[in-house]
């Protein structure tokens, strides 16, 4: 077996490694190859930071990795880890791991994150195992969303854009790699904003072809208006009678555990955030 970084010509082989990896998951999914072109732009994965087990020319497991700046130095993200079926329990991703820390440090990065689902003890064992710890828990909903009217406090704007730098003023939490603003400017999302007067009070980040809100956030000073509401019931109108998803919510956020599951949703899974200095 040979282990290397990976290069942009591995891509088609990856694409192949994910869907044979995960094809049997806890959450089994499958991606084309414009979805993973949308994963690997979204999340900044830089093939020279991943890593892969290579059998007779055979990608056989892998670590993807995004990388974005963090104080003097990077972060890391863990954004897939796979092996097939038929190489599991060999301690393959303890070897690869061993293999691109060193790596990984002489570049700068002073932290990995990760994300992996809760019931997944045996992963989450591993990830023990390499010196991560559990930061937080994360959760996620689905369903379709109740009909809802809303009102008329706030004006509704579709947005080209928003003022990405003071956003974190609307936040209580901080979102994960995937909705955080860094994915929202490299593939932006459809945006909806609430004004009351010329005053940006609300949003809504959103993919009608996903079917998935990315970020909701209500300024603090303009809450218990029924804005979420109103942005929420524009959603509805937008994804009609269709099943949308909500990822990686933060325990923390129980005001928008109560109010996503007063629309409809489901919390149907959890993940667990781990992250680890080196």
């Amino acid at each position: 077996m040979q282990i290397r970084r990976l290069t942009n010509q591995d891509i088609p082989d990856l694409l192949l490694a994910i869907n044979g990896a995960f094809a049997d998951y806890i959450v089994p999914f499958q991606l084309n190859s414009e979805q993973l072109d949308f994963k690997i732009t979204s999340e900044d994965i830089q093939m020279d930071y991943s890593v892969g087990v290579f059998e007779d020319g055979t990608l056989v497991a892998f670590i993807m990795h995004g990388v974005r700046p963090l104080d003097n130095g990077y972060r890391v993200y863990n954004a897939g880890t796979g092996v097939l079926p038929d190489y599991r329990g060999k301690g393959l991703v303890g070897q690869m791991y061993a293999y691109i820390v060193p790596f990984l440090q002489a570049q700068g990065v002073k932290e990995m994150v990760l994300e992996v689902i809760e019931s997944n003890q045996s992963a989450i064992r591993a990830y023990e195992k390499e010196g991560f710890t559990i930061k937080r828990k994360l959760l996620c909903f689905s369903g379709p969303l109740k009909e809802s009217k809303g009102n008329n406090t706030a004006l509704l704007k579709p947005l080209s854009s928003l003022p990405w730098d003071t956003l974190s003023d609307f936040w209580d939490i901080t979102p994960s790699w995937q909705s955080d603003t860094r994915s929202m400017q490299l593939v932006p999302p459809s945006i909806l904003g609430a004004f009351i007067g010329d005053e940006l009070v609300g949003y809504v980040l959103f993919n009608t072809t996903k079917r998935r809100i990315y970020q909701l956030a209500v300024n603090p000073n303009q809450r218990h208006k029924g804005v979420a509401q109103q942005l929420i019931a524009a959603i509805g109108q937008q994804i009609p009678a269709e099943s949308i998803q909500i990822n990686n919510v933060d325990e923390a956020a129980a005001d928008l555990k109560q109010f996503l599951e007063k629309q409809g949703l489901q919390n149907d899974i959890n993940q667990l955030e781990m992250t680890k200095s080196i």
